[in-house]
């Protein structure tokens, strides 16, 4: 049976172009033959007529997705009155519904988690017949897949696909989808087989009696005469493979290092254009096998931290001298150490001052981006802000646009959470909240300290939006970020932190939306047709005048592919109804359609890189935001790609 509010999502796909009105009735016809409850949604993707990140993206937008209760009153596994009974009970327990039906033992854990599934159109997989490759384990580490309650299951070129105890947290897929390179899709499984694969995955009962015997140490009074010679002998070596890593990594252009604890082994990995990488070298990875408490130790003596402190979570910094072709260079690290299930874990940071932007034509932006920010920057009072998620070069376009703004005629004053890189040319300060140093204290003290523009590394509170929005009305040019996945989605951001609407109407200035894409290798691209299934992620017809473009690897790219990042970009600047819809408090939908009209958008500046063969759909589709490749499918049809270009 299909309800009238299903028959409404299939005429809303049609609309939209996504699939015809012959799919649809066939559809339809299916899903009228089959003996039990199927979504319309699950029947058009199980005939691939769309993706699932096409069908996710409309009934997202327009507020489709049927509800958990409905679907397993349809299905029979839940009667009206029990579903009554439960949404009551959820508003005292304060728990998602799913939860409540099981608590309530109307249903089975197992059959929540199928009608999950069907609701958001994944697959529900019984893990426990599947054969889970033991080399997965290396793609995420144990406690990253304990704390997320999550296991990969499968490896398919560039799709890692993983099983999620929660599979609504979609950003924790984008994290992911960033830290691995690969394109992740999501299905889920019931609790305990998610549970018992992860054991069976990372081999927990080995791991726990190897753990448990290194508790014991037994040591010969030869040993102990010896421990002097040795321990020094030990410590240079650890010293050694420390000096080593950071010579790959700085060599490498790494952003950051990442050395895992693991049962037996100190996993080392880079992260290079945004992906971490596996340090590839055999003979280094063995000695910090053998050395990994040793070596861990040595970075906490050169970051000034507590050696003995192995249950608390430790910061700290340092700095190295490079050689780099004769010139001698100083990179500063910020290390992190975090104590993990089988030791400590760390982070590093690399912060080359050598590569801090100086200017914004620095980042590379399109041409008509940068113009606009500089017209953006011209103005004398206001607030400006970057938006995106974390890794995506927003403290970077910071430092480049307050270098654009410096004249020694002016006094610029920051507060960052931490400093990244120091500049001579303006007034820094390091947020400390353990002492009451918050972005809101400083922001306070900066108004009585004259200066004519001001930056703030996150507005992440009440308080400190409250001051920046004061700042802006007293005459300052403020600069800060926010965590939202658009430039428009700036507005409703600050609404929910309780900001006057006519403030923001008449403070913002400027709103930019920024991801960082991996650079196809110049020196090894070479054409190549995308798959089928991704083409059409992005196209209703595929333009057949295009020539793509993937690095086949070679030892410029360190065999990856990729060399280098890109900044793709939209960039909002509030027309004067963009303002009047903001402080009438219009509804967002109508507030994010007009705002359509005043934004550069980032599809725009996609299809440019596109053309010229700097980076191609794989990447894409791994690191931007869906509404923005949705808009590219739709700008397409109405101008393709080589239109686009010629016009």
């Amino acid at each position: 049976m299909t309800s009238q509010s299903e028959l409404r999502i299939g005429e809303l796909l049609v609309t939209e172009g996504l699939i015809t009105e012959a799919q649809l009735q066939e559809a339809l016809r299916a899903k009228q033959a089959l003996k039990s409850y199927v979504p319309l949604g699950q029947v058009l993707l199980e005939r691939k007529f769309l993706t699932r990140r096409q069908f996710d993206h409309v009934i997202e937008q327009n507020s489709k997705r049927p509800r958990l209760g409905e679907i397993l009153v349809r299905s029979g596994a839940l009667t009206v009155a029990q579903l009554e009974h439960a949404l009551e009970q959820q508003k005292e327990l304060k728990l998602q519904l799913g939860e409540v039906l099981v608590k309530l033992n109307y249903i089975t854990d197992e059959a929540m988690r199928q009608a999950l599934a069907l609701q958001l159109n994944i697959p529900f997989l019984d893990l426990d017949r599947l054969n889970i490759d033991k080399d997965l384990a290396k793609i995420i580490n144990p406690s990253y897949a304990r704390r997320h309650m999550l296991v990969p299951v499968s490896v398919t070129g560039s799709m890692l696909t993983i099983a999620m105890d929660d599979p609504t947290h979609q950003t924790l897929v984008e994290e992911l989808a960033r830290s691995t390179g690969l394109i992740v899709t999501v299905v889920t499984a019931s609790q305990e087989s998610i549970q018992r694969t992860f054991n069976r995955l990372y081999d927990i009962k080995g791991a726990m009696s190897s753990s448990a015997a290194e508790t014991v140490d037994v040591v010969t009074e030869e040993e102990q005469r010896r421990t002097g010679v040795d321990e020094y002998q030990q410590e240079q070596k650890a010293g050694e493979i420390v000096r080593q890593i950071m010579g790959v990594a700085i060599e490498r252009g790494c952003s950051d290092i990442h050395l895992e604890m693991l049962s037996d082994t100190l996993h080392v990995r880079l992260r290079i254009d945004g992906v971490l990488q596996e340090l590839n070298n055999p003979f280094l990875q063995d000695a910090c096998n053998e050395n990994s408490r040793r070596a861990i130790s040595r970075l906490k003596i050169l970051a000034k931290l507590d050696i003995a402190e192995r249950r608390r979570p430790q910061d700290g910094s340092f700095r190295v001298r490079v050689d780099r072709g004769g010139e001698n260079l100083s990179v500063d690290l910020r290390m992190s150490v975090v104590p993990s299930y089988y030791g400590e874990s760390v982070v590093l940071r690399l912060l080359d001052r050598s590569r801090a932007p100086r200017s914004i034509d620095d980042l590379r932006f399109s041409m008509a981006v940068t113009e606009k920010m500089r017209q953006i920057l011209k103005r004398p009072s206001g607030i400006f802000l970057i938006t995106g998620p974390t890794g995506s070069g927003k403290s970077t376009t910071l430092y480049a646009s307050l270098m654009t703004l410096y004249t020694p005629q002016i006094r610029i004053l920051t507060a960052e959470d931490p400093i990244e890189y120091v500049y001579e040319q303006f007034s820094q300060s390091e947020v400390n909240e353990q002492i009451g140093n918050t972005f809101a204290n400083y922001l306070r003290a900066f108004l009585r300290h004259d200066p004519e523009v001001i930056m703030v590394g996150e507005i992440r509170d009440e308080e400190t939006a409250q001051m920046a929005f004061r700042a802006a009305q007293t005459g300052h040019l403020l600069l800060s970020t926010l965590h939202t996945n658009s430039a428009i989605g700036a507005v409703s951001r600050l609404l929910d932190l309780s900001v006057d609407p006519n403030l923001v109407a008449s403070s913002i200035i400027g709103v930019l939306a920024q991801r960082l894409v991996r650079q196809v290798c110049q020196a090894c691209k070479a054409p190549y047709t995308p798959s089928s299934d991704l083409l059409r992620e992005f196209f209703d017809t595929p333009p057949a005048d295009v020539v793509w473009y993937k690095g086949k690897g070679c030892a410029v790219c360190n065999f990856s592919g990729y060399k280098g990042r890109l900044c793709v970009s939209e960039l909002w600047m509030p027309s004067q109804e963009d303002m009047i819809l903001i402080s009438k408090n219009a509804p967002f939908d109508e507030i994010r359609e007009h705002s359509k009209l005043s934004t550069t958008s980032m599809a725009l500046d996609v299809a440019d890189r596109l053309m010229d063969g700097r980076t191609n759909l794989e990447e894409l589709i791994r690191v931007l935001p869906y509404p923005s490749i949705y808009a590219f499918r739709q700008l397409q049809m109405a101008r393709p790609l080589a239109a686009a270009r010629a016009s």
